[in-house]
């Protein structure tokens, strides 16, 4: 944008306008509030921030730990994973396409891979510091907006063996012992468990979650699974496509 507006006089007046940024929040079906217009500083960086936050389809990474990965699997059932953008793991995870249940529903396409976990807990977490897409977000929420959070995944077992699966939303504050476990409190937020029969039919898992304002705008986002029937291979839940999509909204 900068190395545009040095160019043009004219782009820069356009880059410089709202009317331009809020034309291109209108062609993403995104509609801003006219109470966080009076918030924002209707400046050309400010205007970016807050429109690369909310089309980012998903602040999640490398969601089915594939980045990198070869479009094909032929010759071998599953492939070791890619570990790039996830803080922690633990567990044999691997990728896979569809072993042992139904194909991927249309919604996820053009799905690649899912991951799929082993006959003990795997577990993976993921920092998001929304500051870094949207600077201004932390006076928005002091001011009393609330910051919303969509969440979604595709879950499914396979059909000769059950197997369970949990999400959380995970402050910083949480003590690390207390990251693995099945209890939750105020530092750590159940978006979804469930437990899955033996089965070949995906499951869509979804719900929503406004941040505390009083935790900032950081968090970490830790999802776990494994089979029901302690199979030694890798039987347990398969996991496509985690999702977490924002929107800032007025405190009604």
């Amino acid at each position: 944008f900068s190395n545009v507006c040095c160019v043009s006089k004219y782009w820069n007046a356009a880059m410089n306008d709202s009317t331009t940024w809020m034309g291109r929040l209108k062609e993403k079906n995104i509609y801003c509030e006219p109470d966080i217009l009076h918030h924002i500083l209707f400046d050309r960086k400010e205007m970016v921030n807050y429109y690369l936050l909310h089309c980012k389809t998903n602040l999640l990474k490398n969601i089915n730990l594939d980045d990198g990965m070869a479009q094909d699997l032929s010759g071998s059932e599953n492939f070791s994973p890619n570990y790039e953008h996830w803080d922690e793991f633990n567990g044999d995870w691997r990728i896979e396409r569809h072993i042992g249940c139904d194909p991927y529903p249309a919604e996820t396409n053009p799905a690649a891979y899912n991951t799929v976990t082993t006959y003990f807990s795997c577990s993976r977490r993921q920092k998001i510091d929304l500051s870094k897409w949207y600077p201004n977000i932390v006076n928005l929420m002091k001011s009393g907006f609330k910051v919303r959070l969509y969440w979604h995944v595709w879950i499914a077992a396979r059909y000769d063996c059950k197997s369970l699966y949990r999400a959380y939303i995970i402050y910083d504050d949480l003590q690390e012992d207390l990251v693995h476990g099945d209890e939750v409190n105020s530092d750590k937020i159940l978006l979804g468990k469930q437990n899955l029969p033996a089965g070949s039919e995906w499951f869509k898992l979804s719900s929503t979650f406004d941040l505390d304002p009083s935790k900032g705008s950081s968090f970490s986002y830790f999802d776990a699974g494994q089979d029901g029937q302690f199979w030694r291979g890798h039987y347990g839940v398969k996991i496509l496509n985690p999702t977490i999509c924002v929107k800032i909204i007025p405190n009604s």
